[in-house]
C-alpha cells in the first residue's frame, strides 16, 4: 500500500516538535535517537556553562531539528515512509515531548548545571546592562571568590552582584577605592562617574563573617547591596554568572567573566 504521508507535513511537524516527523513516518526508534542527541547536547552545554557553549549548543540543536526535518521529507520522497501511526498516537507523542521539554526547562539548573536569565536593572552597569541575557553556572563547584558575579536569593526572588569579600576578609572603602586585607583594588570594576555618593566613597572597616560574602554592585551609586542589606550567606548563592550570550549590543555577545 502506498504511503499516505506528505513530505511537507513531515518536514513542518519535524520543525515544530523534535522527532515528530520521524514518528509520523513510523520511525519511532529514529525519533528517540534524535531526542537522545538533543538531550546530550544540552547536557554538554551545562558541562561548560559558558556563552560560547550555549551558542554552539543551540546551533547544534537547531541543526539536528532541521536535519531531521529534511530526513523525514526525504523518506517520503524516496517512498520509504513506514506505516502512519493513529492520530491519537501522533498527538500523544507531541504532548509527551512538549511535557518533558517543559519539565526539563523548569529543572534545567539542577539537571543540566546552568541557568538563563535576563538582566532587569542597571545596578551592575557597565558590566551587565539592562536587557542582557546571561548564562550562569549552577553547579557551584568552587566557593565564591572576590570578583565573581553571583546570583543569590533576595527577598522573593533573585539578585545579582559582585563578590567584594569572603569569610575572614577585612574590607573597607576609602575615597571610593575598595581595600581588602590591605590590598587596594581601586574602584573595583566601577566607573568613576558611578562612585560619587558618600556611601560609595567611604565604608568603615568590616570583617566578613564565616559562611558569608560581601557584595557590591558595579554601579555603586545605584545599587542595593551589602552596604544596605548586610552580608549574604553563601548558602543563598544559587549560581555564578559566567557571561553574556545575547545582547542588543552585538559586541557584548559572548562576553565571559572569570
Amino acid at each position: 500500500m502506498q504511503a499516505r504521508q506528505s513530505a511537507s507535513s513531515a518536514f513542518v511537524i519535524s520543525l515544530l516538535v523534535a522527532g515528530w516527523g520521524l514518528f509520523y513516518l513510523g520511525r519511532l526508534r529514529w525519533a528517540l535517537i534524535l531526542l537522545g542527541l538533543i538531550l546530550a547536547d544540552f547536557l554538554l552545554i551545562g558541562l561548560f556553562a559558558t556563552p560560547r557553549a550555549l551558542i554552539v549548543g543551540l546551533g547544534v540543536a537547531l541543526a539536528l531539528k532541521f536535519g531531521s526535518a529534511c530526513l523525514a521529507a526525504g523518506l517520503v520522497w524516496r517512498g520509504r515512509a513506514g506505516a502512519e501511526p493513529a492520530g491519537a498516537r501522533l498527538v500523544a507523542y507531541a504532548a509527551a515531548v512538549i511535557g518533558v521539554a517543559a519539565l526539563l526547562l523548569v529543572l534545567r539548573g539542577p539537571l543540566f548545571g546552568y541557568q538563563l536569565s535576563q538582566i532587569p536593572s542597571g545596578s551592575m552597569e557597565p558590566t551587565l546592562q539592562i536587557g542582557d541575557h546571561i548564562i550562569s553556572d549552577t553547579r557551584l563547584s568552587a566557593a565564591p571568590k572576590v570578583g565573581d558575579i553571583v546570583l543569590y536569593r533576595y527577598r522573593n526572588g533573585e539578585a545579582f552582584k559582585r563578590v567584594a569579600g569572603v569569610a575572614g576578609d577585612r574590607l573597607e572603602i576609602v575615597n571610593g577605592e575598595v581595600i581588602v586585607n590591605g590590598r587596594n583594588l581601586g574602584l573595583f570594576h566601577a566607573a568613576p562617574e558611578h562612585v560619587r555618593r558618600p556611601e560609595s566613597l567611604s565604608l568603615a572597616p568590616t570583617v566578613i563573617e564565616t559562611g558569608h560574602i560581601y557584595l557590591l554592585g558595579d554601579r555603586r551609586d545605584n545599587s542595593n547591596d551589602s552596604r544596605y542589606d548586610g552580608q549574604v550567606a553563601v548558602a543563598d548563592v544559587t549560581a555564578k554568572i559566567t557571561g553574556i550570550w545575547y545582547s542588543k549590543n552585538r559586541q557584548r555577545i559572548g562576553t565571559t567573566f572569570e
